[in-house]
């Protein structure tokens, strides 16, 4: 069953227009939660509200832009709203402290490395662009910007990312620290 299927029967209450929505995009989001996360347990919370804010609010959903942006920038409000709950624990303490966790999805890679060195914005305006490979129209729409300054966001990450990118290098081979 499409998403559009799906949604028109979750909209009338189905409990089959809501299995399929999940199933068709409980991982995508759960990989997307974990790398902002960085915690397997917060990230399947986030998932769970999610879907329950999704759920409850599904006939507010007018089909202006992709039914997988709506869930994305639902779970990307619920991750950042964890994260300040967390303030004492940044990302990067918490990738950190599980690294069991993140060698099991090969966050190890250096670039990897590098995106999580970056600040929250710029990380995920390089996934959703590069990673998740979303049209720049609907990456505004998650950040809640206007496409043009998605451009200038971008441009700006994509800078910063290289500028890393070139220490962390430096530092790997022993010449200088990042």
């Amino acid at each position: 069953m499409n998403d559009e299927e799906a949604i028109k029967l979750a909209k009338q209450g189905r409990q089959e227009g809501f299995k399929n929505l999940f199933t068709n995009h409980a991982d995508f989001l759960f990989s997307n939660a974990f790398r902002i996360l960085g915690n397997r347990t917060m990230a399947e919370d986030t998932i769970q509200d999610t879907f329950s804010a999704a759920f409850k609010a599904i006939a507010s959903f007018k089909g202006n832009s992709k039914f997988r942006t709506w869930l994305y920038k639902i779970m990307y409000r619920n991750s950042l709203r964890i994260i300040k709950q967390n303030k004492e624990i940044s990302p990067n303490e918490l990738i950190k402290n599980n690294e069991a966790e993140t060698n099991i999805i090969n966050t190890k890679l250096d670039v990897e490395k590098v995106l999580n060195l970056l600040n929250e914005r710029e990380r995920t305006i390089l996934l959703l662009v590069y990673h998740d490979d979303l049209p720049l129209k609907d990456v505004a729409e998650v950040l809640e910007i206007n496409e043009n300054n998605a451009k200038i966001v971008l441009y700006r990450a994509r800078k910063h990312f290289s500028e890393i990118w070139t220490r962390f290098n430096e530092k790997e081979v022993g010449t200088n620290e990042v």
